[in-house]
């Protein structure tokens, strides 16, 4: 059959799910697995909590068998007529490879599956990979190419950069705010020295404030003999 980017995408997504929800439950089984043996050696009479973690350990096997039907079926579809793929490394230095069974990598090596390339041909993929591509998975991968920086977008490119921006809008609007209750037309906090100490006046309420105190401290210190007459 001819496959359309469409229906690549759509088996690929359905598969980076499994695979992701697989990784999940593998991890939860080590963690059981880990708990019943530590009360095995550990605590061998607390029978109750040995029967719960061999309860965990059976339920999360069979949720790893069911998962393993579905990436099963999957994966023949692809094997039917196979299309291209991408696969990044997840860690800091990771590169791109044409699937997960690249010899530079190993059996624990975690992946993003870059399902937006899903069926592209190899140009677009090594061109978007740049210095990320691997020269093992794209032996024809030009020497120019290679020395570009990547331009691949991925999930974790976009949260970064969303989150970064939700803080520059949040900075923007607190130096906004501080700015338009500054004490000064040009939005610029004041400062004064006392002794040692130098003080910062954010606001005009503050400055206003400070003002009236300075004012009763020195109408109440400059005149000592009509402070004591008032007494």
């Amino acid at each position: 059959m001819s496959v359309t980017k469409e229906f690549a995408v759509k088996i690929d997504t359905e598969l980076s799910s499994c695979y992701d929800k697989r990784w999940t439950l593998v991890s939860q089984l080590e963690s059981a697995e880990d708990t019943k043996k530590f009360y095995e050696k550990h605590y061998p009479n607390r029978v109750e909590e040995i029967e719960k973690a061999t309860e965990k350990i059976t339920r999360i096997k069979v949720e790893i068998a069911k998962i393993n039907v579905q990436i099963s079926s999957l994966n023949k579809v692809y094997d039917q007529d196979p299309w291209t793929r991408a696969f990044l490394v997840i860690n800091s230095n990771g590169h791109v490879h044409s699937s997960m069974d690249c010899s530079t990598c190993f059996p624990t090596t975690r992946y993003q599956w870059l399902i937006q390339y899903s069926n592209d041909d190899e140009k677009t993929i090594v061109e978007d990979a740049g210095q990320d591509a691997c020269t093992i998975c794209y032996p024809s991968a030009p020497a120019e190419v290679l020395n570009r920086p990547s331009r691949i977008v991925t999930a974790d490119k976009v949260a970064k950069a969303k989150a970064k921006a939700e803080r520059d809008a949040k900075r923007e609007a607190r130096i906004a705010k501080e700015k338009a209750n500054a004490p000064t037309k040009s939005g610029e906090f004041l400062y004064f020295k006392q002794g040692r100490y130098t003080h910062v006046i954010k606001t005009e309420r503050t400055a206003v404030s400070e003002w009236l105190n300075n004012q009763y401290w020195i109408l109440n210190s400059s005149n000592p003999e009509e402070q004591e007459s008032k007494k």
